[in-house]
């Protein structure tokens, strides 16, 4: 039939190993990942975004909304979590091409750990937008191998990392460091030449500039057009008023120094590295060095010089390309969620041990590294399986922790004596976390930036949207004059804090919770926020 024909004749034009590596990242991505599929796990910032159409342009993320609609601007974490699986399997499957890998079991440890990448995890602690993001990492990818194919895949390259940008700008690291990975694969081919490499690694250059240009001008339209400003988030704001040259090679060091922290000093902030991953990653490099120095000697390309100072060059500046952000964004920190293309450091050490797999006749060390490998990777995994739901069960700790007290909240609010339903609700201050932390050892590991042990509503509007959004109770968020005022008032003065009898009154025709002793005022950033468009 024509149609089994079609498909089976398409089915047999896939290598084996991009089939190996589409389905392990498939499979790998389910069962590490299945707890945040399965459950919903907010965390501050979803709690306002059940159903948000995603209009981030004043975070410089103008394809974010058109990237979102696959979803319905929706949060549905199994509809999601396909789409974002999908997208990530894709992309391991051209990442596989990308880098020339053609054993089927390191294209398969390759797309696991592309995978289970515990940067993955925190993607999906913001749910609302992961198969926005994990489409983004597909268009990285395939904007670099679409790049190195003539002029036609060049233009179609420096268009895809635009959009890839326009959907999360800290993709771009991405980009940089697969380029430097192919770079350094041209090192140890012995048919590529100097001349070649050479005009490939400037034709991936000017990708990268081009592709970067393209995203900012169509970011200057956008903005245009729609009459907004940059938000303060992560400097994006700075932007536009120059950049700080003077500070540049501190913040080179800076690049390099969290990319050591993150993989090799337990407790470090905005990582997730352990005493298990340390050594892990020390094993890596070992292995990544036994590669290296076999594929030089057995294939002779230590005789010529520019591989050899090409290839030390391109990892050199591999950890300053992944960790590329820092540069780009000199005011603030990287969060684990922007540090995705860490990933690449495993990438180049299945590189290296496929290039070495191909090597005839193979040394004693060699084989003993090769067989190392698929142990090691197991290692890898159960770290990142580990490290992954510990994310999932910390965030979901604190979303119990405030899901109980919202809801005690709420019966302490309607058995106030003269509360009436309909009746405005002022509730002022933010929630105390010391009785809603959970004390549990493992869960510093992962408490960074995206996720709170104690509770996903650290702001005093937070509170609301957690009553409205997600415990559809409805309760408005009073204008911010009514919060001041109530705030100011003599009887709030004197009201004691919440839970304490008399902490929830009726004044004035307003219920008043009192949860702190001043109301903090929204911030520029709050408002500008709220109100992007």
């Amino acid at each position: 039939m024509f149609m089994d024909s079609q498909g089976q004749t398409l089915w047999r034009r896939l290598a084996p190993a991009h089939k190996s590596a589409f389905f392990s990242c498939l499979v790998t991505g389910y069962l590490v990942h299945l707890y945040a599929f399965t459950n919903i796990i907010p965390n501050s910032d979803g709690l306002s975004r059940v159903f948000d159409t995603q209009q981030m342009t004043v975070s410089g993320r103008w394809f974010l909304h058109y990237a979102s609609a696959l979803n319905d601007f929706t949060q549905m974490p199994a509809v999601i979590g396909l789409l974002s699986l999908l997208f990530l399997a894709l992309a391991a499957a051209f990442a596989v091409d990308l880098l020339a890998i053609r054993s089927k079991v390191l294209a398969g440890l390759t797309g696991a750990v592309i995978a289970a990448f515990p940067c993955m995890g925190y993607t999906f602690l913001y749910m609302f937008t992961a198969s926005a993001y994990c489409l983004a990492i597909l268009l990285a990818v395939l904007s670099v191998w679409l790049a190195r194919r003539g002029k036609l895949g060049w233009v179609a390259g420096v268009v895809l990392l635009a959009l890839s940008m326009g959907t999360y700008q800290a993709y771009v690291t991405l980009a940089i460091s697969l380029s430097l990975l192919v770079l350094f694969r041209e090192t140890l081919n012995p048919d590529a030449d100097f001349r070649g490499t050479f005009r490939l690694g400037l034709s991936l250059v000017a990708y990268l500039a081009v592709g970067a240009a393209l995203y900012y001008s169509i970011l200057m339209v956008f903005l245009k057009v729609k009459d907004l400003e940059l938000l303060s988030y992560l400097g994006m704001d700075a932007a536009s008023s120059g950049y700080p040259f003077g500070s540049l090679p501190s913040l080179i060091f800076r690049s390099y120094k969290q990319v050591v922290a993150f993989f090799f000093v337990p407790g470090s902030g905005d990582a997730f590295c352990s005493p298990f991953m340390a050594v892990l990653d020390l094993v890596a490099g070992l292995l990544g060095l036994v590669f290296l120095v076999s594929c030089f000697r057995k294939r002779g390309l230590h005789k010529d010089l520019w591989r050899v100072a090409g290839a030390l060059a391109m990892l050199a500046l591999l950890p300053l390309g992944m960790n590329f952000m820092q540069v780009l964004s000199p005011y603030s920190i990287p969060t684990p969620l922007m540090k995705y293309a860490f990933v690449c450091v495993y990438l180049a050490v299945f590189l290296l041990a496929d290039q070495a797999d191909a090597i005839p006749e193979p040394a004693r060390l060699q084989k003993a590294a090769l067989s190392c490998t698929a142990l090691w990777c197991a290692g890898v995994l159960l770290f990142c399986l580990n490290t992954n739901n510990l994310l999932y069960t910390a965030s979901a700790q604190a979303h119990r922790a405030t899901e109980s007290y919202a809801t005690r909240l709420m019966t302490r609010i309607e058995s106030c004596p003269g509360y009436e339903p309909g009746m405005e609700i002022v509730i002022v201050g933010a929630i105390s976390t010391d009785a809603l932390r959970a004390d549990i050892p493992s869960y510093r590991q992962v408490a960074h930036y995206s996720l709170s042990t104690d509770t996903v509503a650290p702001l005093n509007k937070h509170i609301y949207y957690y009553l409205s959004d997600w415990l559809n109770i409805p309760v408005e968020e009073p204008e911010e004059s009514v919060l001041t005022e109530a705030a100011a008032s003599p009887e709030f003065a004197q009201m004691p804090l919440y839970p304490q009898e008399g902490s929830i009154q009726v004044l004035d025709g307003q219920l008043v919770v009192k949860v702190q002793e001043t109301y903090t005022p929204k911030s520029d950033f709050e408002i500008a926020y709220e109100n992007r468009r």
